[in-house]
């Protein structure tokens, strides 16, 4: 809210340098655009390398996708046996040799465990598992909620990973048995047998399916979406790819289990080439014409822009700026409650002045004063040329009576200096009204009609104290 920047540039030095300033600028920000647009070159080059990454990453993934629907196959297999054989008494025998076989095939495989109406009865290899016979997974709040969302969506469920008692960590495949009572029976209604549990390796599965923490100069690892509290997301690979640029695959598993397999190479992305170094010439030697082009368009949006809403003379904001603010300020007291000052400043008999020393004189008393506004407020305050001699200062925030009598004193003080200008002294003198909202008025053009009475029937008492009327405002040569 001071006095315009095109003012101090324009109107204190001459074209020459001004010129000279915008000269050094446009380079600047031709450079700058230059830079930008060699900066776009390397994220496009870093795009391309991450989508070659990817490429990579989706054959392990399908790898790893494959390794576990294989995987579940092997449990559908066990399935139909049991479903077969359900209606006799259950005998860990009717299921140890596919169990070893299906283990044989499968190194992944870890266990299989057979479960009638949620009960554990069989578990393969025998050998250290035999502890968790009779296990009754309903009584185990740590495994039920696994298995009662299998029983519940009839489908498949994997949990894990998680931490084995004997060793180890290892997924947990769930798939419940629901054996057919007559043939075509419609799955939904067949009646729950109870759960065939197999449980995967965690190396061994990663190994099956070819992922390895460093494959062909990329660092991969495996995160666990379902992480929580202060569980570790990381699954497989090192934890540090996680605080890296890292591309990435989902795998979303039955049960509403998810993974995300992640790489990042071992030198970094590849941001380098020759189309790096062909922008930056070629940028180098059209930045210049583009930050012209750029500057061109600025000086002409800011000429426009100052023009409605800044004193061409003074570059102090004219009336429309100020009034604008002023609706601002009310609009906002309308919330707050908290108004604002304004100070109706006009100068004394300055028709003489332009009569005796000529308009050019008056014009830099007006800049003059203005500047002393200027250097007695805050920067959040305004100071604005409304008039030929009349001039305005908006301050938000109500103030009290000792405040304003104080700031009102100081204004006119610093208004009322004599002036020096080529050779001339001046007298400069200035009647000052004032008005706050919304204590003296309504609406902002109620506002300024109190502060505009009361800076005249200032400027008539004036007149009135005057003991020599041949003194009105002026002039004595130096």
């Amino acid at each position: 809210m001071g006095i315009s920047l095109t003012r101090d540039l324009l109107g204190k030095t001459n074209g020459a340098v001004a010129a000279s300033l915008v000269a050094v600028a446009c380079f600047l920000v031709g450079i700058a655009v230059t830079a930008h647009v060699g900066q776009l070159v390397r994220n496009e080059l870093v795009s391309q390398h991450k989508r070659e990454v990817i490429a990579n990453l989706s054959e392990a993934h399908a790898r790893l996708e494959g390794e576990l629907s294989r995987t579940v196959a092997y449990g559908f297999g066990l399935r139909s046996v049991v479903s077969q054989v359900s209606g006799a008494p259950f005998d860990m025998e009717d299921y140890r040799e596919i169990s070893i076989d299906l283990i044989e095939e499968n190194p992944s495989i870890r266990s299989i465990g057979l479960a009638p109406n949620n009960i554990l009865r069989a578990v393969y290899p025998f050998e250290p598992n035999q502890a968790a016979i009779g296990l009754n997974y309903r009584m185990n709040t740590a495994q039920w909620p696994a298995i009662r969302k299998a029983m519940l969506t009839r489908e498949v469920v994997i949990a894990g990973p998680l931490e084995l008692v004997q060793g180890g960590r290892a997924l947990v495949i769930r798939i419940p048995v629901f054996p057919a009572t007559f043939p075509g029976q419609p799955t939904k209604d067949r009646p729950y047998w109870g759960v065939v549990t197999l449980v995967l390796d965690e190396a061994g599965l990663m190994e099956s399916a070819g992922i390895r923490e460093s494959v062909g100069g990329l660092r991969m690892a495996l995160l666990n979406k379902n992480a929580v509290n202060n569980q570790s997301a990381v699954i497989f690979g090192s934890a540090s790819i996680e605080n890296l640029d890292f591309v990435s695959l989902p795998l979303h598993l039955p049960g509403g289990l998810d993974w995300e397999l992640i790489a990042y190479p071992e030198i970094g992305w590849s941001n380098m080439g020759n189309k790096v170094w062909v922008t930056q010439l070629v940028g180098s030697f059209l930045s210049l014409i583009f930050a012209a082009m750029a500057f061109l368009l600025i000086s002409e949006v800011y000429k426009v822009r100052s023009m409605a809403l800044h004193d061409p003379l003074t570059g102090l904001a004219n009336r429309r700026l100020l009034e604008d603010r002023m609706m601002q300020l009310a609009a906002m007291c309308e919330r707050s409650g908290s108004g604002f000052e304004i100070f109706y400043v006009d100068l004394d008999a300055f028709k003489p002045i332009n009569d005796s020393y000529g308009h050019s004189v008056g014009d830099r008393l007006l800049v003059e004063v203005g500047q002393r506004l200027q250097n007695q407020v805050r920067r959040t305050d305004t100071v604005a040329r409304v008039g030929g001699d009349e001039f305005i200062v908006l301050t938000p925030g109500n103030m009290r009576g000792q405040e304003r009598k104080s700031f009102l004193t100081r204004l006119s003080d610093h208004v009322s200096r004599v002036f020096e200008y080529s050779g001339a002294r001046i007298d400069v003198k200035a009647s000052i009204g004032t008005a706050s909202y919304p204590g003296d008025a309504a609406t902002v053009e109620d506002l300024l009609r109190v502060a505009d009475g009361r800076m005249y029937a200032q400027k008539a008492k004036a007149k009135q104290n005057l003991q020599d009327p041949s003194r009105k405002g002026v002039v004595q040569a130096g």
